[in-house]
């Protein structure tokens, strides 16, 4: 009986530290994209892999918002900049093109 209520315990204490890893894994979530722009700005200049990290998931969520909200002109520049994002993290940026398309995101998604 010691032993289940061992396992038991021992399983809890997984699930708490799992649903704890999420937290931070998901710390923020996106506002619009002026809210996001520093963390965009920062994982292109840097290729620092936490900030890419948090960038491609901020953007997904506001390129689904953007989704939702048939704003697709936005969505689709969303799309790119996640590509953009993604071709950081593999060392393939495309140097300062990525701030033509950031730019133009800011413009199609204003409001959002």
């Amino acid at each position: 009986m010691r032993r289940s209520a061992d396992r038991l315990g021992m399983r809890s204490l997984g699930m708490g530290i799992a649903l704890g890893m999420v937290a931070l894994i998901r710390p923020v979530s996106a506002g619009g994209l002026e809210t996001i722009q520093p963390v965009l700005r920062a994982c292109f200049s840097t290729g620092d892999p936490t900030r890419c990290d948090q960038a491609l998931d901020l953007t997904e969520q506001l390129q689904r918002r953007a989704a939702r909200a048939d704003r697709y002109p936005c969505q689709t520049l969303l799309l790119g900049l996640q590509a953009d994002v993604v071709m950081v993290q593999l060392s393939q940026g495309r140097g300062e093109r990525v701030f033509d398309t950031l730019q133009a995101s800011a413009r199609a998604c204003r409001g959002l």
